[in-house]
């Protein structure tokens, strides 16, 4: 057994590392909201969509992406996984935005697809969208559970409510997002709207096309589905605005008049932490490593993230970790042997 870790934070983020590393590290997780914490993890739409992000993720984060997918599809979790593809269209109005969100794609995946041939139910209105078959998704608070349930009946770890030490001589993981008080994070309010529809069924999530912001249709279990990803910067104010809600309910009625009798389940807004550039960082600092700023791509990129942490901890080179290091100082970091891990 390898030194103890203490992992600061118990969103994606933390959970992810601690079930990582606890075949061979004792580990503490202290998180004051508990296990699962009811925090922006919680809440997210669990899109797992690398190439729906590529206008700001080159290929590189794609691939990460595309290994993050991989690593939830092979975990023995119960995650309510599914990688049927996701589907991108748009308002005729809007079909601009589409058609510019298309140049971005590889080649071989610019191709209109007509969407009542894959999801039958949305409204003709919506006759062409982009197919991304690779795409996948999960449910979160089912993969919260299932992660908080496994690491608590883990040999090696240990959850705890209240506030870690003042000083330890362990390694720390901080994970803590915006309560790491780092100044180079900013919060980035998502906004969310919950509903069942037993009238309506979808069998992968469907991306809307907005101005102002991209929406995520997300299918669940039993006829509910999640729309959400607003994205307005703001760390303060956790309540769902006016304007917001409006936009949400709209978006869903234009799939599908069904929704109009839909019942509303949840409505809340949640804070992302997110770095300038909307992409996520693992700095090392003596005996610290923080992750963190996963802004919309928790679950897409925690699981490699993690990867990276572990591999580093072992005296391992992981092939991702140059993507999410931002000038470490371990002059050795380098030279440390490449091995690559699902």
């Amino acid at each position: 057994m390898q030194n103890d870790i203490e992992i600061l934070g118990a969103g994606i983020m933390g959970l992810t590392a601690a079930y990582k590393i606890a075949d061979t590290h004792k580990i503490t997780i202290y998180d004051p909201a508990g296990f699962p914490a009811d925090n922006a993890s919680l809440m997210a739409g669990g899109m797992l969509a690398p190439y729906s992000e590529i206008e700001h993720m080159d290929m590189h984060w794609v691939r990460a992406g595309l290994e993050g997918i991989e690593a939830w599809e092979n975990a023995k979790l119960d995650t309510g996984f599914s990688r049927n593809g996701s589907l991108l269209i748009a308002h005729p109005e809007d079909r601009y935005i589409l058609e510019r969100f298309k140049t971005h794609l590889p080649s071989d995946k610019q191709t209109y697809q007509n969407v009542q041939s894959l999801e039958e139910q949305i409204t003709q209105s919506h006759q062409h969208g982009l197919f991304l078959e690779q795409e996948a998704h999960l449910d979160p608070v089912k993969t919260m559970k299932s992660l908080c349930d496994y690491l608590q009946n883990h040999e090696n770890v240990t959850c705890k409510k209240e506030p870690p030490p003042q000083s330890s001589s362990s390694t720390i993981i901080d994970c803590r997002g915006m309560a790491a008080n780092d100044p180079d994070l900013r919060g980035v309010k998502g906004e969310i709207l919950i509903v069942r529809n037993p009238e309506f069924s979808l069998n992968r999530p469907v991306r809307l096309m907005h101005p102002r912001y991209p929406l995520y249709i997300i299918p669940r279990e039993d006829n509910i589905f999640m729309i959400g990803a607003t994205v307005i910067e703001s760390a303060d104010n956790q309540n769902v605005s006016l304007r917001s809600s409006m936009e949400l309910m709209s978006a869903l009625y234009a799939l599908s008049p069904s929704f109009a009798e839909s019942e509303i389940i949840t409505l809340k807004a949640g804070i992302r932490p997110s770095y300038p550039d909307n992409l996520p960082r693992i700095t090392i600092n003596d005996n610290t490593i923080s992750c963190n700023g996963l802004f919309r791509h928790g679950y897409l990129l925690s699981p490699v993230m993690a990867a990276c942490v572990r591999d580093y901890l072992n005296g391992i080179q992981n092939e991702f970790m140059p993507l999410f290091n931002k000038g470490n100082n371990d002059e050795n970091h380098d030279k440390r042997p490449t091995k690559r891990y699902a």
